[in-house]
């Protein structure tokens, strides 16, 4: 999640800071698109969460860090840009204007679906049989999404905050929670197949992509918007596929993973609200020299410079006073192991 996220960011910071083909658009439009994983992941952990806390509960442990790298965010673009001429009334505009815009869209998804708990979890109850149904129902109303969005195209409104953007991913998250055992095995049995399929779309999208006269008329990104729609369906359900085979397996790589799954669990939320910063302090940093520096490679630099750079300061800010105000977790105290003279 949080790799193709950072992945999906790197990649807008370097389009405006550099220039790119017609072919490296096409191949770059295959990436996967991580927030569609994220906002499946999460509706999957909601519906399988044992936690006896109340949403009242939930919802304070992620606001009150929201509110604080809003403030960040807010405080860096006036540095930028400028207060502005309304004194307060600028600095509070600044801050809602951060609330509501993508660098934490995340963060008010995840807010509307602790909201929507009770919902989720009433989906995992059902009998198998209603599941196909509202999967199928909501696969239809995501193919309606995609075409919403592109006639929405020239609204100012952040759309993509809001979880009716998310139906699929949504309810696919829930059901896959009621039938983890099942979908499982139906992964592990069937994953090359899934790679196959992915590859043959894949080629086949390539192929489409390039072949079209005008990209930007109404049909032909009407037709490429649905094509990537399902595109990410694919790639989201065998990266979730892949991993849940890992995991599964026996030996050095599944510990490996489990012990990643565990600390990212803990590291996540500080890293999904630190990342656009970091990724904004490296791309000031880079712009003397990234208008000559080709659109792939500054991507692939802003993304491994950021993911790194960002894991370094949440690691960092967890050991400090400030780590629940900036990661949303209690301050992570060094154990000190004693010596065996100490213990005698």
């Amino acid at each position: 999640m949080f790799l193709t996220v950072v992945w999906n960011h790197a990649e807008s910071f370097a389009r405006v800071r550099t220039t790119d083909d017609r072919f490296t658009a096409v191949l770059f439009d295959l990436s996967p698109e991580g927030r569609f994983v994220f906002v499946f992941i999460t509706a999957f952990l909601i519906a399988r969460s044992a936690s006896t806390s109340s949403a009242i509960g939930r919802l304070v442990a992620i606001v009150g860090p929201l509110l604080v790298w809003c403030a960040l965010y807010a405080g860096v673009e006036m540095i930028a840009n400028g207060p502005g001429p309304g004194g307060i009334g600028s600095v509070l505009s600044s801050f809602l204007t951060v609330l509501v815009e993508t660098p934490l869209y995340f963060v008010i998804v995840t807010i509307q679906l602790t909201l929507l708990t009770p919902l989720i979890q009433v989906m995992v109850r059902l009998e198998r049989r209603a599941q196909i149904v509202l999967v199928t129902v909501a696969a239809t109303a995501q193919i309606a999404v995609v075409a919403l969005d592109l006639a929405l195209a020239t609204v100012q409104f952040p759309f993509g905050a809001l979880c009716i953007w998310y139906p699929l991913w949504i309810i696919g998250g829930a059901v896959l929670a009621a039938n983890l055992e099942v979908v499982t095995g139906w992964f592990r049995a069937n994953l090359l197949r899934m790679l196959a399929v992915l590859g043959m779309f894949a080629a086949a999208y390539v192929g489409i992509a390039t072949s079209v006269d005008d990209p930007g008329a109404f049909g032909s990104n009407l037709l490429l918007r649905e094509l990537r729609s399902a595109w990410n369906v694919l790639v989201g359900t065998t990266l979730v596929a892949t991993c849940m085979q890992l995991v599964a397996s026996n030996g050095r790589w599944s510990a490996r993973a489990k012990r990643a799954g565990e600390r990212m669990q803990d590291l996540g939320y500080g890293l999904f609200l630190a990342h656009e910063l970091v990724l904004h302090g490296l791309a000031t940093a880079l712009a003397p020299v990234s208008g000559t520096v080709p659109f792939p490679v500054l991507t692939l630099i802003l993304w491994a410079g950021a993911a790194a750079a960002t894991l370094g300061f949440v690691l960092v800010a967890r050991r400090t006073p400030l780590s629940w105000s900036l990661t949303g977790r209690p301050m992570q105290r060094r154990v000190v192991r004693a010596s065996v003279h100490e213990i005698a």
